[in-house]
Protein backbone atom coordinates (compact mmCIF):
# COMPACT_ATOMS: atom_id res chain seq x y z
CA UNK A 1 0.00 0.00 0.00
CA UNK A 2 1.52 3.24 -0.62
CA UNK A 3 2.66 4.99 2.03
CA UNK A 4 0.16 8.53 1.02
CA UNK A 5 -3.17 5.91 1.13
CA UNK A 6 -1.85 4.43 4.30
CA UNK A 7 -1.72 7.89 6.13
CA UNK A 8 -5.32 8.83 4.57
CA UNK A 9 -6.82 5.68 5.82
CA UNK A 10 -5.34 5.62 9.16
CA UNK A 11 -6.57 9.14 10.13
CA UNK A 12 -9.91 9.04 8.16
CA UNK A 13 -10.56 5.61 10.42
CA UNK A 14 -9.43 7.51 13.36
CA UNK A 15 -12.17 10.27 13.21
CA UNK A 16 -14.46 7.94 11.74
CA UNK A 17 -14.58 6.53 15.50
CA UNK A 18 -14.35 9.72 17.32
CA UNK A 19 -17.00 11.43 15.09
CA UNK A 20 -19.64 10.14 18.09
CA UNK A 21 -17.84 11.83 20.87
CA UNK A 22 -19.31 15.21 21.37
CA UNK A 23 -22.55 12.85 21.60
CA UNK A 24 -21.09 11.14 24.56
CA UNK A 25 -19.75 14.33 26.25
CA UNK A 26 -23.32 15.40 26.01
CA UNK A 27 -24.83 12.38 27.32
CA UNK A 28 -23.05 12.80 30.66
CA UNK A 29 -25.66 14.19 33.36
CA UNK A 30 -24.33 15.61 35.69
CA UNK A 31 -20.28 15.25 36.09
CA UNK A 32 -18.40 18.65 34.64
CA UNK A 33 -15.88 19.49 32.29
CA UNK A 34 -13.07 18.47 34.34
CA UNK A 35 -14.65 15.28 35.77
CA UNK A 36 -14.86 13.96 32.18
CA UNK A 37 -11.75 15.28 31.36
CA UNK A 38 -9.82 13.74 33.95
CA UNK A 39 -11.22 10.23 33.87
CA UNK A 40 -11.53 9.89 30.04
CA UNK A 41 -8.01 10.73 29.67
CA UNK A 42 -6.26 8.62 32.89
CA UNK A 43 -8.42 5.53 31.37
CA UNK A 44 -7.36 6.42 27.72
CA UNK A 45 -3.69 6.70 29.02
CA UNK A 46 -3.88 3.75 30.92
CA UNK A 47 -5.23 1.45 28.47
CA UNK A 48 -2.38 2.92 25.70
CA UNK A 49 0.06 2.08 28.64
CA UNK A 50 -0.91 -1.40 28.66
CA UNK A 51 -0.61 -1.82 24.49
CA UNK A 52 2.57 -0.40 24.65
CA UNK A 53 3.91 -2.68 27.21
CA UNK A 54 2.05 -5.84 25.79
CA UNK A 55 3.75 -5.12 22.28
CA UNK A 56 7.50 -3.73 23.87
CA UNK A 57 7.53 -5.67 27.07
CA UNK A 58 10.66 -4.58 29.24
CA UNK A 59 11.56 -2.48 26.60
CA UNK A 60 8.57 -0.28 27.14
CA UNK A 61 9.88 2.59 29.32
CA UNK A 62 12.83 2.75 26.39
CA UNK A 63 10.28 3.06 23.70
CA UNK A 64 8.63 5.86 25.56
CA UNK A 65 11.88 7.51 26.12
CA UNK A 66 12.66 7.23 22.25
CA UNK A 67 10.33 9.66 21.26
CA UNK A 68 12.39 12.24 22.56
CA UNK A 69 11.88 16.55 23.57
CA UNK A 70 9.85 16.59 19.95
CA UNK A 71 7.40 13.89 21.12
CA UNK A 72 7.43 15.43 24.57
CA UNK A 73 6.19 18.70 23.46
CA UNK A 74 3.61 16.82 20.84
CA UNK A 75 2.10 15.15 23.65
CA UNK A 76 1.46 18.37 25.92
CA UNK A 77 0.18 20.08 22.65
CA UNK A 78 -2.30 17.14 22.81
CA UNK A 79 -3.03 17.31 26.13
CA UNK A 80 -4.05 20.75 26.18
CA UNK A 81 -6.39 19.69 22.92
CA UNK A 82 -8.17 16.71 25.40
CA UNK A 83 -9.19 19.49 28.18
CA UNK A 84 -9.95 22.40 25.28
CA UNK A 85 -12.35 19.84 23.44
CA UNK A 86 -14.42 18.51 26.75
CA UNK A 87 -14.72 22.09 28.09
CA UNK A 88 -15.92 23.41 24.68
CA UNK A 89 -18.45 20.76 24.44
CA UNK A 90 -19.57 21.74 27.66
CA UNK A 91 -20.32 25.31 27.36
CA UNK A 92 -21.36 25.45 23.58
CA UNK A 93 -22.78 22.82 21.19
CA UNK A 94 -21.71 20.44 19.57
CA UNK A 95 -21.98 21.72 16.14
CA UNK A 96 -20.12 25.23 17.38
CA UNK A 97 -17.30 23.15 18.59
CA UNK A 98 -16.75 21.00 15.74
CA UNK A 99 -16.89 23.67 12.88
CA UNK A 100 -14.24 25.69 15.49
CA UNK A 101 -12.08 22.48 14.86
CA UNK A 102 -12.84 22.24 11.24
CA UNK A 103 -10.16 25.28 11.12
CA UNK A 104 -7.38 22.46 12.23
CA UNK A 105 -5.85 22.21 8.48
CA UNK A 106 -5.83 25.80 8.78
CA UNK A 107 -3.94 25.98 11.63
CA UNK A 108 -1.89 22.96 10.92
CA UNK A 109 -0.13 24.51 7.87
CA UNK A 110 0.58 27.83 9.13
CA UNK A 111 2.52 26.19 12.06
CA UNK A 112 3.73 23.64 9.31
CA UNK A 113 5.25 26.30 7.22
CA UNK A 114 6.51 27.97 10.04
CA UNK A 115 8.40 25.46 11.86
CA UNK A 116 9.12 22.83 9.24
CA UNK A 117 8.81 24.84 5.94
CA UNK A 118 5.82 22.89 4.63
CA UNK A 119 4.74 25.05 2.08
CA UNK A 120 1.41 25.51 1.40
CA UNK A 121 -0.54 26.23 -2.26
CA UNK A 122 -2.25 29.83 -3.17
CA UNK A 123 -5.44 27.61 -3.21
CA UNK A 124 -5.40 26.39 0.55
CA UNK A 125 -4.41 30.07 1.54
CA UNK A 126 -7.77 30.81 0.02
CA UNK A 127 -9.29 27.88 2.28
CA UNK A 128 -8.04 29.99 5.08
CA UNK A 129 -9.39 33.07 4.57
CA UNK A 130 -12.84 31.98 3.64
CA UNK A 131 -12.92 29.43 6.71
CA UNK A 132 -12.03 32.23 9.17
CA UNK A 133 -14.77 34.03 7.52
CA UNK A 134 -17.03 30.65 8.76
CA UNK A 135 -15.88 31.10 12.08
CA UNK A 136 -16.68 34.34 12.83
CA UNK A 137 -20.26 33.80 11.27
CA UNK A 138 -21.23 30.95 13.77
CA UNK A 139 -19.12 33.38 16.87
CA UNK A 140 -21.76 36.26 15.53
CA UNK A 141 -24.62 33.86 16.19
CA UNK A 142 -23.27 32.79 19.57
CA UNK A 143 -23.38 36.43 20.39
CA UNK A 144 -26.42 38.17 18.97
CA UNK A 145 -28.70 34.92 18.42
CA UNK A 146 -27.81 32.13 20.96
CA UNK A 147 -26.52 29.65 19.11
CA UNK A 148 -23.74 28.21 21.65
CA UNK A 149 -21.68 30.45 23.63
CA UNK A 150 -18.58 33.26 22.78
CA UNK A 151 -16.81 31.85 25.70
CA UNK A 152 -17.36 28.21 24.61
CA UNK A 153 -16.52 28.82 21.04
CA UNK A 154 -13.34 30.60 21.94
CA UNK A 155 -12.66 27.89 24.45
CA UNK A 156 -12.90 25.46 20.86
CA UNK A 157 -10.56 27.59 19.03
CA UNK A 158 -7.61 26.27 21.72
CA UNK A 159 -8.01 22.68 20.17
CA UNK A 160 -7.04 23.27 16.27
CA UNK A 161 -4.39 25.62 17.79
CA UNK A 162 -3.28 22.81 20.41
CA UNK A 163 -3.51 20.47 17.88
CA UNK A 164 -2.62 21.33 14.66
CA UNK A 165 0.92 22.27 16.65
CA UNK A 166 1.32 18.30 17.59
CA UNK A 167 0.32 16.74 14.36
CA UNK A 168 3.43 19.51 12.66
CA UNK A 169 5.56 18.00 15.81
CA UNK A 170 4.70 14.39 14.95
CA UNK A 171 5.76 15.19 11.34
CA UNK A 172 8.35 16.98 12.39
CA UNK A 173 9.70 13.98 14.31
CA UNK A 174 9.17 11.12 11.11
CA UNK A 175 8.37 7.63 10.73
CA UNK A 176 7.72 6.78 15.21
CA UNK A 177 5.46 5.08 16.71
CA UNK A 178 2.95 7.76 17.75
CA UNK A 179 1.18 5.93 20.51
CA UNK A 180 3.80 7.01 23.69
CA UNK A 181 2.67 10.16 22.60
CA UNK A 182 -0.79 10.01 22.50
CA UNK A 183 -0.64 8.22 25.85
CA UNK A 184 1.52 10.56 27.75
CA UNK A 185 -0.24 13.47 26.40
CA UNK A 186 -3.51 11.82 28.25
CA UNK A 187 -1.76 11.38 31.19
CA UNK A 188 -1.19 15.22 31.22
CA UNK A 189 -4.54 15.76 30.82
CA UNK A 190 -5.55 13.73 33.68
CA UNK A 191 -2.63 15.42 35.78
CA UNK A 192 -3.42 19.23 34.90
CA UNK A 193 -7.21 18.97 35.75
CA UNK A 194 -6.47 16.85 38.89
CA UNK A 195 -6.08 19.87 41.44
CA UNK A 196 -9.37 21.42 39.96
CA UNK A 197 -11.91 18.56 40.53
CA UNK A 198 -13.71 15.99 42.27
CA UNK A 199 -13.40 12.87 40.57
CA UNK A 200 -14.76 10.65 43.14
CA UNK A 201 -18.35 11.87 43.18
CA UNK A 202 -19.19 11.08 39.18
CA UNK A 203 -22.43 9.21 38.92
CA UNK A 204 -22.25 5.44 37.91
CA UNK A 205 -24.42 6.49 34.75
CA UNK A 206 -22.27 8.95 33.78
CA UNK A 207 -19.36 6.87 34.46
CA UNK A 208 -20.17 4.44 31.97
CA UNK A 209 -20.36 7.21 29.40
CA UNK A 210 -17.10 7.98 30.58
CA UNK A 211 -15.72 4.74 29.92
CA UNK A 212 -17.01 3.87 26.51
CA UNK A 213 -14.68 7.30 25.56
CA UNK A 214 -12.04 6.56 27.60
CA UNK A 215 -11.43 3.13 27.02
CA UNK A 216 -12.28 2.69 23.39
CA UNK A 217 -13.09 6.00 21.80
CA UNK A 218 -10.32 8.39 22.63
CA UNK A 219 -7.47 5.76 22.75
CA UNK A 220 -8.53 3.66 19.37
CA UNK A 221 -9.67 7.40 17.50
CA UNK A 222 -6.15 9.36 18.44
CA UNK A 223 -3.60 7.12 17.99
CA UNK A 224 -5.01 5.79 14.59
CA UNK A 225 -5.72 9.34 13.41
CA UNK A 226 -1.78 11.01 14.66
CA UNK A 227 -0.49 7.95 13.03
CA UNK A 228 -1.23 9.49 9.57
CA UNK A 229 1.08 12.16 10.44
CA UNK A 230 3.80 9.87 9.80
CA UNK A 231 3.08 9.53 6.19
CA UNK A 232 1.70 12.36 5.00
CA UNK A 233 1.99 16.53 5.70
CA UNK A 234 0.49 17.99 8.78
CA UNK A 235 -2.16 19.93 7.23
CA UNK A 236 -3.81 17.15 4.90
CA UNK A 237 -3.99 14.95 8.77
CA UNK A 238 -5.19 17.86 9.88
CA UNK A 239 -8.37 18.17 6.68
CA UNK A 240 -9.23 14.64 7.92
CA UNK A 241 -10.95 16.58 10.57
CA UNK A 242 -13.68 17.10 8.31
CA UNK A 243 -14.98 14.01 9.21
CA UNK A 244 -15.73 15.04 12.32
CA UNK A 245 -17.30 18.21 12.18
CA UNK A 246 -19.37 16.27 9.27
CA UNK A 247 -20.48 13.75 11.40
CA UNK A 248 -20.60 14.77 15.01
CA UNK A 249 -23.40 17.89 14.53
CA UNK A 250 -25.28 14.70 12.96
CA UNK A 251 -24.67 12.18 16.08
CA UNK A 252 -26.21 14.84 18.87
CA UNK A 253 -29.26 15.82 16.17
CA UNK A 254 -30.08 12.19 16.57
CA UNK A 255 -28.85 11.14 19.77
CA UNK A 256 -29.90 14.24 21.86
CA UNK A 257 -32.00 16.31 19.47
CA UNK A 258 -29.54 19.46 19.27
CA UNK A 259 -30.71 21.01 16.30
CA UNK A 260 -27.77 23.05 14.92
CA UNK A 261 -29.05 27.25 15.17
CA UNK A 262 -28.85 29.07 11.16
CA UNK A 263 -26.02 31.18 11.84
CA UNK A 264 -24.06 27.69 12.55
CA UNK A 265 -25.53 26.37 9.97
CA UNK A 266 -24.23 28.99 7.78
CA UNK A 267 -20.71 29.47 8.81
CA UNK A 268 -20.52 25.59 9.10
CA UNK A 269 -21.02 25.20 5.11
CA UNK A 270 -18.56 27.89 4.93
CA UNK A 271 -15.59 26.25 6.35
CA UNK A 272 -16.66 22.32 5.70
CA UNK A 273 -16.97 23.49 1.71
CA UNK A 274 -13.73 26.06 1.64
CA UNK A 275 -11.69 23.03 3.47
CA UNK A 276 -13.37 20.09 1.53
CA UNK A 277 -13.25 21.81 -1.86
CA UNK A 278 -9.12 22.53 -1.07
CA UNK A 279 -8.65 18.67 0.17
CA UNK A 280 -10.18 17.06 -3.21
CA UNK A 281 -8.16 19.42 -5.62
CA UNK A 282 -4.87 18.67 -3.13
CA UNK A 283 -5.53 14.88 -3.82
CA UNK A 284 -6.23 15.41 -7.36
CA UNK A 285 -3.48 17.10 -8.36
CA UNK A 286 -0.90 15.09 -6.28
CA UNK A 287 1.92 13.18 -8.12
CA UNK A 288 2.04 9.77 -7.52
CA UNK A 289 5.67 10.30 -6.50
CA UNK A 290 5.63 13.19 -4.13
CA UNK A 291 3.20 11.17 -1.53
CA UNK A 292 5.24 12.60 1.45
CA UNK A 293 6.45 15.58 0.22
CA UNK A 294 5.59 19.04 1.16
CA UNK A 295 3.60 20.80 -0.74
CA UNK A 296 4.71 24.12 -3.23
CA UNK A 297 3.26 27.55 -2.84
CA UNK A 298 2.02 27.65 -6.93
Amino acid sequence: MPLYLKGLLLSAAGMLVISPDGLLVKLVQEADAFQIVFWRTLLAAIILFAVLAARRGPRVVRHVREMGTTGLLASAMIGVSNIAFVTAMTMTSVANTLVVLATLPLFSALIGLALIGERVRTRTWVAIALSFLGVVIIMSGSVGLGGGTLAGDLVALGIPLAMGAALVLLRKAGDRDTVPVVALGSLFSAVAVLPICDPWSVTTGDMIVIMTMGLVVTPLALSLYTSGARYIPAAEVALLALIETVLGPVWAWVGVGEVPPPLTLVGGALVVGAIAVNSVLALLRRPAGRATAPEDGG
